[in-house]
């Protein structure tokens, strides 16, 4: 190897060394001109340029335009690369060479490091070593934190696991979490967590996170998942909390942060907390929260922390807000309105119509029974002030300045979305009533013009200039008739050359028609929208015919013509009726809901079900050819996969599975919520023996496959008890009974315990059912139909009776407050030809689904009430 790399050196030397004639220097040239193209000077091509001088020598001849092509083509590359040389062309006086030649090591001189006296030498080293000193003894103190515990699990439910380099390994409650160290919960998985700086972290099920410490500063890192932190007080450093795109920075707060593939998403309950994102940090208050990705929508504020198990700590403040809401709903509202003279002035290019009432007196009232409320209840009181960080008189200040500007306008106020020629606008329309709006607004609204409402006239708006960049800020054009609000300035322009153009012929086309009968039917809340002229306008339609390929096509939905949604109060009942119009035949997806009928699978519920939701569908086997066909139209694999699933289970979901079933379905909830929801699914079938067949041949393909990561494998038991075939579904890991099953007149019925099967007959049998319940009939909306397609029933109380009779305490309180309102509900839809309709009576702002989530929520196993033996 030694003796290589002499022989190496040795080369490389000799190269370096080497003088090439000037034969060599000519031949070379010679290929390189043939190469570019350009005719060679055969003398010129032996002088060679070996440094700035003799690039210098050539620039006279350069500027004249006699060097020949080849040399001319070295001096200008060599220009643009030497600032001397370029200075030089250009002013013609002589500039500082550039040495090309290899440096050259220069001895040190004068008063330099090597010439430092010994005395001096010893200064420098006592001030390095003061320096490292400072410095360790900062990093001990402040920067390093010892090696070891970060956390402690608190308590586990489900399963729990630390992943470290080695390996994975399952954690117990006591455990403890050192740095470096990961946490990851499985699904269905809970676990709490308490912090070396006394901070408590619930984290929710599917969720990773690692726990670090720096100084005085703790860092929990959520790779993805939902953590709530109840932060420790501290006097100095913070707690932070980095998701993949943002850091949420605390000190003694309650918050919670949900990172997933969309985003992260913060919500604060008590305190303030910093989101840092995106180079920006945002400041939220008790109340707020914010999403780092616009494409994640607004949810409701209690839904971040609706699967903590400590949730009790927040159903006194859910409580006093479902009492809010209640006294608030029964506030009356405007009355029905049978026309509107707005309709026919709105351009024909509308896409979007919504039509409010005049709301007012409403909301004056509305923040009367608020300020009531809060003298009743601190916990309110507290809530509402830290959620406006104390700036509640601002927000009473607006809801008069508002409830006054009311009084100068019409019964309604219409919003319109618009086709313009760029993009679509919208804007917000009102009659106006009495004169004195433009002084108003101007002393109650107008700010800045920049940032915030310009108050224009007729006169104003005409002489406008739109400017290059909308959205900065708003704009109110008030008119002799009307007042026009809109964050665009081309879109006010628009509005008020067809006010003033007086009727557009809206009300006359097909869209207007449907919107006019709407009124006509008394209207209360009108939402609209022409499907057709949106889809087609949309931007994934443009990005769908690039690819050649329209997904909505494969669906069906591309038919969908308009859909008018109608919300009204009738002597204090609240009505509300959807309709969803296609062009044409429904087909694919949107036919799937059958024609009205009688849905025989409710006769299975009892009158005193929470909730149950049933539907009618076309033949299974279309629907199956239905979904093969989007499948063929789709890509390559989902083609892949539906085959790789037919033969991994060994059967055909059309032949096998679908052609043995019937369109009637049913899913309810019927009994006992606690300690397992009582849950029953109905199932219309055509041919037992057949579906049998096939239930035990998916069976026993997941029990072969149950070692795969994709399977998890079960296995079908009969028995028979009074002359009765049942079947269990039994988990082949745990053995335990996953839901049991039957055939009865025609149906299949599945639930969780037998007992729940046997329930089902017996209403089938006596006739004691839901289906034949005059309270049931009661509730369903008014149609000339004596069918319907679907029903969607719910009703609390047989739930919340036996189950708070079980409870008390603050617990039991703040749920008899939440349930104090709940009433049972009915909406039924209808499938047509070519439309479908639902309807159904509640108010507005009902809320019952969502007390009876809390009561489904897996987080009440942690403290389910005792059943007396």
């Amino acid at each position: 190897m030694r003796h290589d790399e002499e022989l190496l050196a040795k080369a490389v030397a000799a190269v370096r060394s080497a003088d090439p004639g000037a034969g060599e220097f000519a031949s070379a040239a010679r290929r390189v001109a043939d190469r570019m193209g350009i005719e060679m000077n055969e003398r010129a091509s032996v002088e060679a340029i070996g440094n700035c001088s003799d690039v210098q020598r050539l620039l006279s001849a350069y500027r004249a335009g006699t060097l020949p092509a080849a040399r001319a083509l070295l001096v200008e590359a060599h220009l643009h690369d030497c600032g001397a040389c370029m200075r030089q062309f250009r002013s013609g006086a002589s500039a500082a060479a550039v040495d090309w030649s290899a440096p050259k090591a220069v001895q040190p001189s004068g008063p330099g490091l090597l010439n430092w006296r010994p005395q001096t030498w010893g200064w420098a080293a006592a001030a390095c070593a003061a320096v490292l000193l400072v410095g360790l003894f900062g990093y001990r103190a402040y920067w390093q934190v010892p090696p070891g515990v970060r956390a402690e699990v608190v308590s586990i439910d489900g399963a729990a696991y630390r992943v470290t380099d080695a390996g994975t390994s399952q954690l117990g409650p006591g455990a403890a979490i050192g740095e470096g160290e990961r946490l990851r919960t499985s699904g269905g998985g809970h676990a709490v967590l308490r912090l070396m700086d006394g901070s408590t972290v619930e984290v929710n099920e599917r969720s990773a996170l690692e726990v670090g410490a720096r100084g005085r500063n703790m860092t929990l890192s959520l790779d993805n998942g939902a953590v709530i932190v109840q932060a420790a007080k501290r006097t100095s450093g913070h707690l932070y909390v980095k998701t993949p795109d943002c850091r949420v920075a605390v000190t003694g707060t309650l918050f919670s942060v949900n990172s997933g593939i969309l985003g992260s998403r913060v919500a604060v309950l008590q305190g303030t907390v910093h989101v840092a994102h995106a180079g920006q940090d945002t400041m939220l208050l008790a109340g707020d929260q914010m999403a780092t990705n616009k494409s994640l929508n607004r949810t409701q504020f209690e839904d971040q922390f609706e699967w903590s198990h400590d949730r009790v700590r927040y159903l006194a403040l859910m409580a006093q807000l479902a009492t809010l809401r209640h006294r608030i709903e029964q506030i009356p509202l405007p009355q029905p309105r049978y026309s509107s003279d707005l309709l026919e002035r709105m351009p024909a290019g509308t896409l979007f119509y919504a039509s409010v009432p005049n709301l007012g007196d409403f909301l004056s009232q509305a923040n009367t029974v608020l300020h009531e409320q809060m003298k009743q209840n601190s916990e309110l009181e507290q809530w509402w002030n830290a959620k406006h960080n104390g700036n509640g008189a601002e927000v009473d200040k607006l809801v008069g300045e508002l409830h006054d500007m009311s009084q100068y306008l019409g019964d309604e106020v219409v919003i319109v979305g618009l086709k313009q020629p760029k993009e679509e606008g919208f804007a917000i329309v009102a009659d106006v009533e009495k004169n004195g709006l433009d002084e108003l607004l101007r002393r109650d609204f107008q700010k800045d013009a920049a940032a915030g409402l310009t108050v224009l006239d007729e006169r104003g708006v005409k002489t406008a200039v739109v400017p290059a960049k909308e959205g900065h800020g708003a704009y109110a054009l008030v008119r002799d008739r009307e007042v026009v609000f809109s964050p665009s300035m081309s879109t006010l322009k628009m509005m008020d050359a067809q006010l003033s153009a007086g009727s557009s012929g809206f009300a006359d086309g097909e869209f207007g028609k449907q919107i006019e009968a709407a009124y006509g039917r008394g209207a209360g809340i009108i939402v609209a929208a022409d499907l057709h002229q949106i889809m087609e306008d949309g931007s994934n339609r443009v990005h769908a015919a690039k690819a050649g390929k329209d997904p909505m096509e494969a669906t069906g939905l591309e038919q969908a013509r308009y859909v008018i949604a109608e919300h009204r109060e009738v002597d204090g009942v609240g009505q509300n009726h959807l309709d969803l119009q296609f062009a044409g035949a429904r087909q694919r997806i949107a036919s799937w809901l059958a024609a009205p009928g009688p849905i025989a699978s409710l006769d299975f519920v009892t009158p005193n079900a929470a909730l149950a939701a049933a539907a009618l569908s076309k033949d299974p086997k279309e629907i199956a050819d239905d979904v093969l066909a989007m499948a063929e139209q789709g890509s390559d694999a989902s083609q892949h996969d539906l085959a790789e699933a037919e033969e991994k289970l060994q059967i055909s979901f059309r032949d096998d599975l679908a052609a043995s079933l019937g369109g009637d379905f049913l899913l309810s909830l019927d009994g006992p919520v606690l300690p397992m929801p009582s849950w029953k699914l109905v199932i219309e079938v055509r041919d037992s023996a057949r579906l049998q067949g096939t239930l035990e041949r998916v069976a026993k393909a997941t029990t072969e496959q149950s070692n795969g990561k994709d399977f998890r494998g079960i296995r079908i038991e009969p028995s028979e008890a009074s002359g009765r075939k049942y079947y269990d579904i039994r988990d082949v890991r745990s053995g335990s009974v996953i839901a049991e099953y039957t055939y009865a007149d025609g149906f299949m019925i599945v639930a969780p315990t037998r007992a729940l099967l046997i329930q089902a007959m017996r209403a089938h049998a006596t006739g004691d059912s839901l289906l034949r319940s005059a309270s049931f009939k009661a509730l369903l909306p008014k149609s000339e139909n004596e069918n319907c397609s679907a029903v969607a029933y719910q009703n609390l109380s047989p739930v919340l009776t036996p189950l708070l009779s079980q409870m008390s305490g603050e617990r039991a309180n703040a749920l008899k407050e939440l349930a104090a309102d709940s009433k049972p509900s009915a909406i039924c839809a209808w499938g047509e030809e070519d439309r479908i309709e639902a309807a159904g009576d509640s108010h507005l702002l009902g809320f019952d689904f969502l007390t009876l989530g809390e009561f489904l929520h897996a987080g009440n196993k942690m403290d389910r009430p005792r059943v007396r033996e």
